[in-house]
This record gives C-alpha cells, structure tokens and sequence, in this order.
C-alpha cells in the first residue's frame, strides 16, 4: 500500500486523507498532540514536528512516498523559513518521495487589471504573503534539481466551505466595498481542492508540474459577501466606497482589493481530468447549506 504523508494535515488535509484512506496508509503531521488526536480518529496514522525548529528530524517517511505539503508559510519576512526547514529535514533522510504536492497561492502573480492569468504569466507577487508562497515554491524546485523528487505545484485561489463562510463578518454587519467598482477575486470550494491536489498527485508526468486553481467563474469578494448573505438569509452587509474603505477596512482586507484578477482554470480540466463538483458559488453555497443542515 502505497504511503501519503500529509504536511500541515488541517482541513484540506484531512479530507484529501479520507479519500486516499482505502488505498494509502495516511500520516498526518501537525503541531499539537490535540491535532494529531484528532487525526487518528479519522483512521489517520499521526506525527508531531515543529516545521520552525530547524533542529527537528522528520518522522520516517519511506521511498516511493507521497508527500502533501499544506503547512501555511512563517507570517513574517519574504522567505519560508518552515519550507527551508523541511526540505533540509528531507534533504538529510535517504528516503526520495515520489511527488511532493504544495499549495501555493494566485497572490504570487501581480495585478492585472481584471485581466485573465494562466500558468504562463509572469510571477511578480506585491506583497510579502505572495513572496512567501513563491519563495517556497523556489525552495521546491530548487531542491527537485538535486534529488529525484516530483513536485506539483498548485496555486490556489480563496478556498471556502461551509466551515469557511464569512458569517462572522456579515453579522457584524462588516461593510463591503461598492459591488460596481470591486475588483475581480477567485475561489474554489474546499472539496474541489481536495479532489485537485488528490489528481496532481497521480497525473501529472512532468518533474515540475504548476496548476492555477480556481472555479474558472471570478467574481468579487463583495459579490461574495453579498450572495452569502442572501443564500443564509443574513442581512447583506452595507456598501461603501473606495476612500470609506481605507479608513473602516483591515489592511489585509484592503491588500485583497488592490488588485483584481481573473484565473484562468482550464489546465488542471485539460492535464488533470478534473471535473468540479462546484463549478460556480451558487452550486458550492447550495451543498454548504446541505452540510450546515
């Protein structure tokens, strides 16, 4: 049976484990005896490593294995210190795994003006969120020249689910910028990532594959506030404009709506054969109300 090693196993992990638990033996490896807890009431194998402790050893991890790197980056600085710290961990066993898959993030390219982005275009991140990811992607391929490891790189874009809707924020009647100038944001429904990284573990043939993910539909993190409140029966949150925004919005929020963009998805439908369950938000809020029930 083949062996999949889950870096970072939270919410995305766990369900791209309980998929692949009929055919792979699943090691989750977290932080916290709490999480690994948890993971071995899903049937999981657990493992605790600090990824910011440079000393730590990584937790046997046999040739031929599958490794899925979900670990978020270090919340500082334009490097990944945890990517740094695991590849030097990898680099030290005599184990080669078969593919490591990473998620990455859309914010690694720059605004385009509400123009379509595929894999081709240029990375030019505009934050250090984005240099983080790209840093790590960097480290990835850099370390695939010197060991014989498969890397697929899947760069994602806002992730939701019914445990990720922005209930809290309507609630608080968080306001939202005016629909007309909000620019273009992205998303995928967290079970269509799963399905995603689960693919770009066993089709891609390239030592170096990189995927943009998406639901191919763009709309705006306005439109989204806006159609989550009305699919849960929320007051909709008020509108305001773009100078009322900068004085009543978080920065990470207004880092979010400098830049508009539109994700071009067709590669993982062509090169990995996905088909989504929930191509649109509408078909994705209608199975979070399902779970919710």
């Amino acid at each position: 049976m083949l062996n999949a090693i889950i870096i970072g196993c939270g919410d995305i992990g766990i369900r791209v484990g309980q998929q692949l638990l009929q055919q792979c033996r699943i090691t989750g490896i977290v932080r916290s005896k709490k999480s690994a807890e948890k993971l071995i009431s899903y049937g999981f194998n657990a493992a605790i490593f600090d990824l910011d402790q440079p000393a730590s050893a990584l937790p046997a991890i046999l040739s031929d294995s599958l490794i899925f790197y979900f670990s978020p980056p270090t919340e500082n600085g334009e490097q990944d210190l945890r990517m740094k710290n695991f590849l030097a961990a990898l680099g030290s066993s005599p184990a080669n795994p078969t593919r490591i898959i990473y998620i990455s993030t859309t914010a690694v390219y720059a605004d385009s003006k509400g123009g379509w982005i595929n894999e081709q275009t240029p990375t030019q991140p505009s934050n250090s969120r984005g240099k983080r990811r790209l840093d790590a992607e960097q480290q990835l391929i850099d370390f695939q020249h010197q060991r014989p490891v498969n890397i697929s790189i899947l760069r994602v874009s806002g992730i939701y689910s019914a445990n990720r809707l922005p209930f809290r924020q309507i609630k608080a009647n968080q306001p939202i910028l005016q629909l007309e100038i909000a620019p273009f944001s992205n998303r995928i429904h967290a079970d269509d990532l799963a399905n995603i990284c689960i693919a770009a573990a066993f089709k891609p043939t390239k030592s170096v594959a990189i995927f943009n993910v998406s639901d191919g539909n763009p709309g705006s993190i306005s439109q989204y506030f806006k159609t989550v409140a009305l699919a849960f029966n929320l007051q909709p949150p008020p509108e305001i404009s773009w100078k009322a925004a900068q004085q009543m919005l978080s920065p990470g929020m207004l880092s979010y709506l400098c830049e508009s963009k539109r994700i071009d998805n067709r590669l993982i439908k062509r090169e990995l054969g996905v088909t989504l369950c929930y191509p649109t938000l509408a078909s994705g809020l209608k199975q979070c109300a399902t779970e919710l029930k």
